[in-house]
């Protein structure tokens, strides 16, 4: 271990400080048919700065309180209406959704963030059945922004980091009596890598692959098998650019990953 966190000790100072804000939720739903519903909600709430305050300079050295009040939390104010539809063998939820969202965090003993979000975007989900097969899923579309950045003035106006427009997944599975097989497929389109916005990255699909098989009403045998084409996702890259060199830093997802168990019920 390189580097490690730790209290300064030789510079004690004060703290003394109190903080106060409210929460709500409000919501409606209204069923304008047997399969049918809408609803709407709109929240609002806080967290608590905390020790993500401690040694930075929101806290006065002299007396331990708060310079700005408003800094003792990050508020978030959601709003989201929709509708809901049920059928015997299929179900369809659609959710249009938007959020305000301050955000203040700290490394090494210093403030690295202190800025607010806004994003607006639409869920849908849905299953459908027939027979022995079914298949469920969703996808998400999200228009995020930077808002603004009191520590750095550039990245307003840009998209946050790793935030991509659309996110999906689906499972179809065969019922075969005492077996069960199907798939699982997630996958989201590009991002940036950081908010500077300079760099991308690549969106993935990803494939996995599972089967279940029972014994006997106790004994159940499992087959999971992800990332079943052995693809190359990148999930995080901290380059901020192209480098002149052309190597960066990056977390991929793990190759193929084939597991077996078995599940005893007693």
């Amino acid at each position: 271990e390189s580097k490690t966190a730790f209290t300064p000790f030789d510079r004690p100072a004060p703290v003394r400080y109190n903080y106060g804000y409210y929460s709500y939720s409000v919501g409606v739903n209204y069923r304008v048919a047997e399969p049918f519903a809408v609803f709407a909600r709109y929240s609002r709430g806080a967290r608590a700065g905390a020790d993500k305050l401690l040694f930075s300079n929101k806290i006065s050295v002299t007396d331990g309180r708060l310079i700005n009040k408003a800094d003792g939390f990050d508020i978030v104010k959601q709003f989201e209406a929709g509708f809901k539809y049920r059928a015997p063998n299929f179900t369809v939820n659609v959710t249009g959704f938007s959020a305000d969202t301050e955000d203040t965090n700290v490394q090494a003993g210093a403030i690295t963030t202190d800025r607010t979000y806004k994003a607006y975007g639409v869920e849908a989900e849905g299953t459908y059945r027939h027979g022995p097969f079914s298949v469920r899923g969703g996808v998400t579309y999200t228009d995020a922004e930077l808002v603004n950045d009191k520590l750095n003035a550039a990245v307003a106006g840009k998209v946050p980091r790793r935030q991509p427009d659309f996110i999906y997944q689906a499972t179809p599975q065969f019922d075969l009596g005492k077996a069960t097989v199907g798939a699982n497929i997630i996958g989201t389109t590009d991002s940036w890598v950081q908010d500077n916005n300079l760099m991308k990255m690549p969106g993935y699909t990803l494939v996995g692959a599972f089967a279940q098989y029972r014994l006997k009403d106790n004994i159940q045998l499992m087959l999971n098998v992800e990332n079943l084409f052995d693809k190359v996702a990148f999930i995080e890259i901290t380059t901020p650019s192209v480098p002149t060199n052309g190597i960066g830093l990056g977390r991929a997802v793990n190759g193929r990953t084939v597991s077996m168990s078995a599940r005893m019920s007693f």
